[in-house]
């Protein structure tokens, strides 16, 4: 039997027109594409941010720690160093002594803010330290080769340590890619608030670098 060839075309032709997409269907389907990835796509970027600034922590806190016991070795614990509060001179010779062990590619005379990027804000955004605080305190600070900048707070007989794992990148906010510990006079790193280091002292917003430490290097606060 022979089938007749006009209805079978417009059966075949109804077909395709049924199974495909109109114009408008796919500008919709397209819209809602952009929608989902405009409310995903920042927090998928820091996500990867967060991560980024964590493996950086990471690698610091092992250079870092190397540094100090090879300093150690070499020149006793920093309880005998001679430091002193305020002192040009010690913060002069604290960065000396981590110069010899670490890469460092700039430094910062007294003053000079362009190595660290402020002002450095707190975990809630409001401003902690602003540049012209910095330079009041006189202090020195230099980045490393792999884009860390530091700057060390000398006291008597130990010092603090603030550095940003991103360097002049933002945010610039405690907890988030700037963090700050300290070494007591044993060589040993600790947080900032340690009784040891500075009794009373109650500035949580220092500590980050140790929750995330203390947390299996994951961030959860």
């Amino acid at each position: 039997m022979l089938m007749k060839k006009g209805k079978s075309s417009d059966r075949v032709a109804g077909m395709c027109r049924k199974s495909a997409f109109t114009l408008a269907e796919v500008l919709i389907t397209l819209g809602i594409i952009g929608v989902v990835a405009a409310m995903t796509l920042p927090s998928l970027k820091q996500k990867l941010d967060e991560r980024a600034n964590i493996t950086m922590l990471k690698k610091f806190y092992s250079e870092f720690i190397n540094a100090t016991n090879l300093l150690i070795v070499d020149y006793g614990f920093p309880s005998g160093w001679g430091l002193k509060d305020n002192d040009s001179a010690s913060s002069d010779f604290v960065l000396n002594l981590y110069k010899e062990r670490m890469n460092m590619v700039k430094i910062c005379g007294e003053e000079d803010t362009s190595c660290f990027a402020f002002p450095i804000k707190k975990y809630n955004g409001t401003t902690k330290i602003t540049e012209s605080e910095y330079s009041s305190w006189a202090l020195k600070s230099f980045v490393l080769n792999n884009g860390v900048t530091c700057f060390f707070d000398v006291n008597d007989g130990n010092f603090s340590v603030f550095f940003d794992v991103n360097g002049s990148k933002p945010p610039g906010t405690l907890g988030v890619d700037v963090f700050a510990w300290a070494v007591n006079g044993n060589g040993k790193i600790v947080r900032y608030t340690d009784p040891s280091i500075n009794s009373g002292n109650d500035e949580a917003d220092y500590n980050y670098a140790f929750e995330i430490m203390e947390n299996s290097w994951t961030k959860k606060y």
